[in-house]
C-alpha cells in the first residue's frame, strides 16, 4: 500500500539560518522562508540540515503575511535522516599516487644533496683545523706567510656557505616529509569508502486558500557552546577611566555553517534538568558528650571569604525570596549579523561595551604577595550583568596580563588589578610566641608582624597596606591589638582587616609593625 504522504504536492524550500541562540552546551537554530502557498495540503522539504538535530526540540510555525489572511495549519513536522556509503575514488587515487611518487623523488634528491653537503662540510672543517694548526706551528717558529690569511678566509667563507645550504636542505627535507605524510593520509581516505549522513526538515501544511506566509523552523543541536570574555583598558587621565568590552567566544561543530545570522548568547542550560536528583535518607543520631568533650572546647582557625553582593532594585529588595531567585536566564545579543563556520575553532564576537570612571590606588597585602599592585574600582555601567570569566588587561597601549571576575550585577562596583609596581619594595616578617599566665593559666599567643616599605620611584607614592587580625566567634577567646607596639594611623573593620595609608617620598623607606594577642583559658584548645 502506498503511503498517502507520498502523493502530496512536494516543494523544495530554501530556508537559510536566520537566528542562532547559543546556550552553555548547545544551540537553538531558527530557519525561515517566505512562501506563496496554494490552497490545500503541501509537503515542504528543507535540505542541508545537520543530522545532529534533536527531534524532540523540532518546532514549526507559520505566520501569514500581506494579502487576504487564510488559515494555514501545521499538520506534521519531522526530520528525515539519510545514510549513504560513498565508494572509493579511483581517479583521485591515481592522482594522489602520482604526486606521492614525485614527492618521494624530491625527498630522495634533497636527502642526497644534504649528504653530499655534509661530507663536503666535514672536509672543509678538517682542512680549516689542519691549516690553523700549521699556522700556529709556523708562528711559533717565527716563519709566517701572509697568504695563509687569505686561505683561512676562503675556508671559513666556504664553511659558512655549506652550513647555510645544509640547513636549507634539512628544512626542505622536513617539508617534503610532511607533504608525503599528508598525501599518504589522503590516499588512505581515497581508498576507503566513506559514510555520509544527511538530513532534511519536512513539514506538512494545510491552507484554506492561497496565502503569502513565512514558515519558521526551530530546533536544537549539540556540539555548540559559548563562554564570556572581557577586555579592560585603563585610561590614566584626569579623571582615570576604564574602557570595557564584553564578548562571547563561540565554538561550534554542528555540521552547519552559520552565515549572516543574528547571534545571541544565553545562560540557559537545558541539560541541567535532564536528570532527577538522587534522594537518600539522612540519618541523624544523638549521643551524650563525654566528660572530656564537656570540659574542653576545641577551637581552630579558618579563612573566610568576605561576601560581596550586588545592588538590587527596591522592588526586589522588598520582595521575600522565591523559589527561582538567581535562576533567571540572561540573553546577550550581538548587534550585527555574523558568520560562524562549523570548524570547532573559537570565534569572538563583541556584544557590549561601556566606559566607567575609575578610582585608582596602590594596594599591598604582604601576607599574600610581596608586591604593590595598582588597583582600580569601577562600576558596571551596562544594563547587562557581567558573567564570571577571564579579563584581558590593557594599559599604556600594551597588554599587562590576564585576570578574572566573578558575577557583577548592573550598577555594582568591582575591582581590577593592573599588575605590580616594580619600583616598590615590600619585605614582611612574622613572629609568634606562646606563654601561659601563672595565676589564671591562660594561654597567650603574641603575633608580631614587621613590614619594610621602600619607594625607588622618582615620584611620590601613596599606597594602602592591609594586614589581617583574627576575629573571635567565642567569648572565651579574646583578640586584642597592642596599640603601643603597633604603627599608628591604622583602621580596623569588622572583618578583621587592618589597613594603613602610607605616603612615601622618592627614595624614602618606612617600617610598620603590627602586634596583637590571642588569649584563651586552658580548657580551650586552639589549633592555630
Amino acid at each position: 500500500m502506498t503511503d498517502p504522504r507520498m502523493r502530496l504536492p512536494s516543494m523544495d524550500v530554501q530556508a537559510p539560518i536566520r537566528e542562532v541562540l547559543v546556550m552553555e552546551d548547545r544551540a537553538q537554530i531558527t530557519r525561515a522562508a517566505r512562501l506563496s502557498l496554494p490552497a490545500g495540503r503541501q509537503r515542504l522539504s528543507v535540505a542541508g540540515v545537520t543530522p545532529l538535530c534533536a527531534d524532540t526540540t523540532l518546532r514549526c510555525r507559520v505566520r501569514p503575511l500581506e494579502g487576504p489572511r487564510q488559515a494555514v495549519r501545521v499538520l506534521d513536522v519531522r526530520l528525515e535522516r539519510r545514510y549513504r556509503l560513498r565508494p572509493a575514488r579511483p581517479e583521485a587515487e591515481r592522482e594522489i599516487r602520482r604526486n606521492l611518487e614525485r614527492l618521494k623523488d624530491e625527498y630522495l634528491a634533497a636527502f642526497d644533496g644534504a649528504m653530499a653537503q655534509a661530507r663536503e662540510l666535514s672536509l672543509v672543517r678538517q682542512a680549516a683545523e689542519d691549516l690553523g694548526r700549521q699556522v700556529g706551528l709556523r708562528v711559533a717558529a717565527g716563519a709566517f706567510d701572509a697568504g695563509v690569511d687569505q686561505a683561512l678566509e676562503r675556508l671559513w667563507s666556504r664553511r659558512r656557505e655549506l652550513e647555510e645550504a645544509l640547513l636549507s636542505a634539512q628544512f626542505e627535507q622536513e617539508d617534503r616529509r610532511l607533504a608525503i605524510r599528508r598525501l599518504q593520509e589522503e590516499l588512505r581516505l581515497a581508498l576507503a569508502p566513506l559514510s555520509e549522513y544527511s538530513a532534511c526538515l519536512v513539514a506538512e501544511l494545510s491552507a484554506d486558500g492561497a496565502a503569502e506566509t513565512e514558515v519558521e523552523w526551530q530546533y536544537q543541536v549539540p556540539c555548540a557552546l559559548w563562554r564570556p570574555e572581557y577586555t579592560a583598558e585603563l585610561v590614566e587621565g584626569q579623571p582615570p577611566a576604564v574602557r570595557w568590552q564584553a564578548a562571547g567566544r563561540v565554538w561550534q561543530r554542528t555540521g552547519e555553517d552559520w552565515n549572516g545570522v543574528r547571534l545571541r548568547f544565553s545562560t540557559a542550560r537545558p541539560s541541567q534538568g535532564a536528570e532527577l536528583p538522587l534522594l537518600s535518607d539522612d540519618v541523624l543520631r544523638t549521643r551524650q558528650k563525654s566528660e572530656e568533650e564537656r570540659r574542653i572546647i576545641q577551637v581552630e582557625s579558618r579563612d573566610e571569604a568576605i561576601a560581596q553582593t550586588g545592588t538590587a532594585s527596591p522592588a526586589e529588595r522588598d520582595t521575600p525570596p522565591g523559589l527561582y531567585d538567581g535562576g533567571e536566564e540572561r540573553v546577550f545579543a550581538v548587534p550585527a549579523p555574523v558568520s560562524v563556520p562549523s570548524d570547532g575553532r573559537p570565534h569572538r564576537f563583541e556584544y557590549d561595551r561601556f566606559e566607567a570612571a575609575a578610582e585608582l590606588e596602590l594596594a599591598c597585602c604582604a601576607e599574600l604577595s610581596p608586591f604593590v599592585f595598582l588597583k582600580s574600582l569601577q562600576t558596571n555601567m551596562s544594563a547587562l550583568p557581567l558573567l564570571a570569566g577571564p579579563v584581558l588587561l590593557l594599559r599604556g597601549g600594551g597588554t599587562v596580563g590576564r585576570s578574572r571576575i566573578g558575577y557583577v550585577a548592573p550598577s555594582e562596583r568591582f575591582a581590577l588589578s593592573w599588575g605590580s609596581e616594580d619600583d616598590m619594595v615590600v619585605i614582611r616578617e612574622r613572629e609568634h610566641e606562646t606563654e601561659e599566665t601563672a595565676i589564671r593559666h591562660e594561654q597567650v599567643h603574641t603575633f608580631r608582624t614587621r613590614i619594610y616599605l621602600a619607594n625607588h620611584a622618582a615620584a611620590r607614592r601613596s599606597l594602602r597596606l592591609v594586614e589581617r587580625v583574627p576575629v573571635s566567634e567565642l567569648k572565651e577567646v579574646a583578640v586584642q591589638i597592642q596599640r603601643d607596639q603597633t604603627a599608628p594611623g591604622f583602621a580596623l573593620d569588622d572583618q578583621g582587616l587592618c589597613s594603613w595609608t602610607v605616603e612615601l617620598a622618592p627614595g624614602e623607606e618606612r617600617r610598620l609593625s603590627l602586634q596583637f594577642e590571642v588569649r584563651h583559658p586552658a580548657r580551650v584548645r586552639w589549633n592555630s
